[in-house]
């Protein structure tokens, strides 16, 4: 009898340090899923939703209140993908010192990238489509935001806010695209990620925030706008900033 005792003494013994050690392993993924349950749920509700789609938006303000704002090189990678002087002829770009710059093109700005691309010349198509965007940057003009509120649509990034205990576990942010002349809110994404796992960490990239599929809301925030107000969009990658957000807040966590 005492032997038994001692061995299911034993079994429970081993069963309770298994039991510990899984959730050692897993106690993360129980948090994140009950937090991200919470935050899925409230409002605003749906977490993403597109009212209409523009084809020729004109002019467009993008601000940028992650990074925060459009560094020199970013400035580049949003004319060329962006301003091609047909759906789109002004643009404006919040930087990383507070100050907007506005831009314009026509077709003519990017005639010779065209000329290349249907072979009626030769050249490095991607080269040249980034000295003419260099070329329409050097005419950038500084404006106050009231006057960037008034273009057609303005984009706007944010995090949004979640206690220091969520932020461990979770990262969410969000888009809204305006429709300045009608003060009215045409596209919505707000997003929820998970920080990776402690049982399943980002061995294959590595440096990455947060797992690349969302929680809730459309994954992918940097491309919302492309759905709404620039589907004309050249679709080269980089297409908005030259560092990625998941990278660009590992290495700000990590410095």
């Amino acid at each position: 009898m005492t032997t038994k005792t001692s061995a299911n003494r034993k079994t429970l013994w081993l069963v309770v340090v298994a039991l510990a050690f899984l959730l050692f392993l897993t106690y993360d993924i129980i948090i994140t899923n009950i937090l991200a349950y919470q935050l899925c749920h409230a409002q605003p509700n749906p977490k993403t939703f597109i009212k209409k789609t523009v084809e020729f938006p004109e002019s467009v303000y993008w601000e940028d209140n992650i990074y925060p704002g459009f560094n020199e090189q970013d400035r580049i990678l949003m004319i060329r993908n962006y301003l091609d002087g047909v759906h789109l002829k002004t643009m404006a770009l919040n930087t990383p010192k507070g100050i907007i710059y506005k831009y314009t093109a026509t077709e003519k700005d990017w005639e010779t990238s065209k000329a290349i691309k249907s072979r009626k010349i030769n050249g490095n198509y991607y080269k040249t489509l980034d000295n003419e965007a260099k070329t329409i940057a050097q005419r950038a003009k500084k404006i106050d935001r009231s006057t960037a509120r008034s273009l057609n649509y303005s984009v706007i990034f944010k995090p949004v806010k979640l206690s220091e205990f969520q932020r461990k576990y979770l990262w969410s942010d969000e888009i809204r695209i305006i429709d300045n002349h009608h003060d009215e809110v045409i596209g919505f994404n707000r997003r929820l990620m998970r920080r990776w796992y402690r049982i399943f960490p980002d061995i294959g990239v590595g440096r990455r925030y947060f797992y690349p599929h969302a929680m809730c809301g459309y994954g992918s925030i940097v491309n919302f706008d492309e759905k709404v107000i620039v589907q004309f969009s050249r679709m080269i990658m980089p297409n908005k900033h030259s560092e990625y957000q998941d990278f660009m807040l590992f290495r700000k966590e990590n410095k």
